[in-house]
């Protein structure tokens, strides 16, 4: 795992890894420009004629501009990962074809198309989502403790996100059916890509390459795996 993460890392300023990232951010950005945009004009549009005057007063004093940027924050911080996901999985393909053309040229596999590609990171978004969500009453129970918010954040999406970044790296090897198992006939890997990955989440601005490092890490992990397993065939 160590030597994967150090791999990925450096190869983060090769060409085609810098272009996905730039356009990745860019995309990313936009997107999260366009949802707090929506909030505060949401926020704006909130008609308070018939509150009490005390509280329309407390509103136009400022309430109502604090109140649409603590909803942006919260919203971009439960919506980071996922959105984050889905948008890495429009150009992952390009990732994973950058790492084997560099470490491992002789295993080249078949590209999974645009169409598979968002439907894989889609899944892998929308399930991220709803986790977050429905684990949000436990991160503000465990605000209290200062730290249990983060390490319950990093187990879950560790969890959801190593998953889903071994089996895009698989698909592209092996059939679709083996694909879908390979992350649980390989546990450690999966849980130890998706901690890697959480944690990196959990880090402002480096959250930024969190999901390209995840891509780029499950191929390393993958065809090393896949490397030992021949291996030990050939041995046998």
């Amino acid at each position: 795992m160590a030597a994967a993460f150090i791999l990925a890392f450096a190869q983060l300023w090769d060409a085609p890894i810098r272009r996905v990232l730039l356009r990745a951010l860019l995309l990313t950005l936009l997107l999260f420009a366009g949802l707090a945009w929506g909030v505060f004009t949401g926020i704006g549009m909130v008609e308070t004629a018939g509150w009490p005057a005390w509280l329309r007063d407390f509103w136009a004093a400022g309430a109502g501009e604090a109140a649409a940027f603590l909803l942006s924050m919260l919203l971009t911080w439960l919506g980071f990962t996922s959105i984050a996901t889905a948008v890495m999985a429009m150009w992952q393909d390009e990732i994973i074809v950058a790492v084997e053309q560099r470490y491992y040229p002789h295993a080249k596999g078949h590209a999974l198309g645009f169409g598979v590609e968002m439907a894989m990171g889609g899944r892998a978004a929308i399930r991220v989502a709803l986790i977050n969500l429905l684990l949000l009453p436990a991160y503000l129970l465990l605000l209290v403790t200062g730290i249990g918010p983060l390490i319950l954040f990093i187990i879950a999406n560790g969890w959801a996100l190593g998953r889903e970044y071994l089996e895009a790296v698989a698909a592209r090897h092996v059939p679709l059916g083996e694909s879908r198992a390979w992350p649980g006939e390989h546990k450690w890997d999966s849980w130890g890509i998706g901690i890697g990955t959480a944690v990196l989440f959990a880090v402002p601005f480096i959250n930024l390459v969190a999901p390209i490092m995840g891509a780029m890490m499950a191929t390393h992990i993958f065809h090393r795996e896949r490397e030992d397993e021949a291996k030990v065939r050939t041995a046998s």
